[in-house]
This record gives C-alpha cells, sequence and structure tokens, in this order.
C-alpha cells in the first residue's frame, strides 16, 4: 500500500470515527477532536510538509462532516501541524512526558485558532474563559486516545520509510564519489 492510499485510509477513517462515535461522545457538551489529533500527529511525526498536507485535509474533512463551514478547520489545522512538525524536530525526542504535555498543548491551541478563524468570519463570539475550558476538556479527551491514534498515524504518514533517516550514511553496495575517482584515476 504506498503512503497516499495510507493517508486517504486514514483520514476517510478518522473522518468516520469524528462523525460517528466521538461526536456522540461528549463531557460538558465537548466531543473528541479526533481529527485535530491526526493532523497534530501528522505533523509530528511527518515533519512541517507531511503534517501540513494531511492536516488541510483532515480539516477539509472536518467540516464536510460538521456544520462549520468548508475550509475554516483546514486553515486552523494546517498552522498548528507545521509548528508541531518544527517543534518535534527541534525538540528531544526521548522525552516522553514533554511530548504528552506538546500532544495536549497543541490539541487545545488547535481548539483556540479554530475558534478564533470561526469569530473572525462571524460565526459566532467566544468568551476567553469559556473558551479556555473548552479547550482544556477537549485535549483532555483527545489525549485518552492519542496513543494507539499515534501508532496508525506515524504508519500511514512515514508510508514505511523510516522515521529517521541518516544522510551521512552510504546505502548498501553503494560505491561513494570519492571512491568513484580513485577507481578511475591510476
Amino acid at each position: 500500500m504506498t503512503g497516499r492510499f495510507r493517508v486517504l485510509a486514514l483520514l476517510l477513517t478518522a473522518a468516520t470515527l469524528q462523525a460517528t462515535l466521538f461526536d456522540e461522545v461528549r463531557v460538558d457538551g465537548v466531543a473528541v477532536e479526533y481529527l485535530l489529533l491526526v493532523a497534530v500527529l501528522a505533523g509530528h511525526h511527518g515533519g512541517p510538509e507531511r503534517g501540513a498536507v494531511v492536516a488541510f485535509f483532515a480539516g477539509l474533512l472536518h467540516d464536510s462532516v460538521g456544520v462549520s463551514p468548508l475550509g475554516l478547520h483546514a486553515l486552523a489545522f494546517a498552522p498548528v501541524a507545521v509548528v508541531v512538525g518544527h517543534l518535534s524536530v527541534r525538540l528531544a525526542a526521548g522525552a516522553r512526558g514533554l511530548a504528552a504535555l506538546g500532544l495536549l498543548g497543541s490539541v487545545a491551541a488547535g481548539v483556540a485558532v479554530a475558534a478564533a478563524i470561526g469569530t473572525m468570519f462571524g460565526l459566532h463570539p467566544v468568551d476567553g474563559s469559556t473558551l479556555l475550558g473548552t479547550a482544556l476538556v477537549a485535549a483532555l479527551m483527545t489525549g485518552t486516545v492519542a496513543l494507539p491514534t499515534s501508532r496508525i498515524v506515524r504508519w500511514a504518514v512515514t508510508g514505511g520509510l523510516p522515521v529517521d533517516i541518516d544522510m551521512d550514511r552510504e546505502p548498501a553496495g553503494a560505491v561513494s564519489p570519492t571512491a568513484a575517482g580513485r577507481v578511475g584515476r591510476r
């Protein structure tokens, strides 16, 4: 299965779960933001470029299964995924606690950014304290499904490629340019 089909299968499955299962389970009127989680994890595992593309389409799917105008969540999810992708490259890979807090913060930020963009387009005004509470509840609820989702997103976004690519190492059986130059000269 190629990488694009993996991402397509991931996004369609996530949209189905968002529209059916996770939309029905609410705490204080807040549901799990599953497509936002997929966008954040795509930025984390795939880097800023892959994360932005996956997040944009996740946002479009979120708008197509929800009641928000088409493109609103795509505008919010893509920048969040880019920031997560850049930060995950620069931060220590071994700090699991920091990664978990970063995930929760990223989901909360994504909810806040989507609400702010909705306010800019005149959907409904948002109170700051209500928004903070909503973002925290959404982040905590979304964090409960993050671990299994992380493995699936890593599988889909990396497309079978290794997570870390060592650019300094020569592939097996390859002749380095310096060695090839020495072989040609006698």
